[in-house]
C-alpha cells in the first residue's frame, strides 16, 4: 500500500474533484526519462507520488493562508518543474541535505521537490519553503492553506518570505 492512501476524508474529496482516486496509476517513464537526461534521479517517494497524482492540478480550497495568499494550485508536472532547473535542486540539497527530484509547481510557479524520505518543499525566486514532511502536510497547505508557510532558506540579500506568524501576528 502506498503511503498515501489513507488521507483525511476533507482531503480525498478535494483530490477526487480533480480526478484522484488511492487506485489511480500513470505512468512516469517519459517524465522520468526526460529528468534523468538532466542529472535529476528519481526516488521511490517521488515515483509513488507521480505515479498516483502525475497530470492532475489542483486547486486552492482556501486562499488565505495565515501569511500568505495562494490562489494558484498545484500542478503535478515534474518537468515544468525541473526541467532546466537541477541547478535549484543542487542548492536545495546543499542548504538542507538529502536528495530531491521535482513533483511539479504550486504558488508563483515556484518548483516543488520531493525529498527521499518525503519532505516537500518548494523553490523559486532565491526563497526555499517547507510544503511538508509528508504529502499529506504539503497537500494541505496548498488546497487548504491550514497552517503558515515557512521559509526555509533566502539567498544573500533577500529577507525571508513571508514574515514569520507568531500567536496569529505576523512578526
Amino acid at each position: 500500500m502506498r503511503r498515501f492512501e489513507k488521507f483525511d476524508d476533507d482531503l480525498v474529496a478535494a483530490l477526487v474533484r480533480v480526478g484522484w482516486s488511492p487506485s489511480r496509476e500513470v505512468d512516469t517513464s517519459s517524465w522520468v526519462q526526460s529528468l534523468e537526461l538532466e542529472g535529476y534521479r528519481i526516488h521511490l517517494a517521488a515515483e509513488e507520488v507521480l505515479a498516483s497524482m502525475g497530470g492532475l492540478v489542483v486547486p486552492p480550497i482556501n486562499s488565505s493562508g495565515p501569511n500568505f495568499e495562494n490562489g494558484d494550485p498545484l500542478n503535478f508536472d515534474p518537468v515544468a518543474a525541473g526541467a532546466s532547473y537541477r541547478e535549484m535542486a543542487l542548492e536545495i540539497e546543499e542548504v538542507l541535505g538529502g536528495s530531491y527530484f521535482p513533483i511539479g509547481e504550486w504558488l508563483s510557479y515556484s518548483s516543488v521537490f520531493m525529498e527521499s524520505g518525503g519532505r516537500v518543499v518548494a523553490t523559486g525566486m532565491g526563497w526555499i519553503w517547507e510544503l511538508g514532511e509528508t504529502l499529506e502536510e504539503a497537500l494541505r497547505l496548498a488546497i487548504f492553506s491550514d497552517r503558515p508557510l515557512v521559509c526555509l532558506h533566502a539567498n544573500p540579500g533577500l529577507s525571508p518570505w513571508p514574515p514569520e506568524v507568531e500567536d496569529g501576528i505576523v512578526v
